[in-house]
């Protein structure tokens, strides 16, 4: 499946670093975490 969308957003240099440290942890990328990350979230009762 081809990623068409982005979202763009605005960290604090903690939030930020928390994020880098994470991935380079699990040898992955920021966008590979918060893509795992969103696989975790429930589907929403209103679907």
């Amino acid at each position: 499946m081809a990623r068409e969308k982005s979202i763009k957003i605005r960290l604090t240099e903690e939030e930020f670093n928390l994020v880098q440290d994470y991935a380079k942890n699990k040898s992955l990328s920021i966008s590979e975490v918060i893509r795992d990350y969103i696989k975790t979230l429930r589907q929403p009762t209103w679907r």
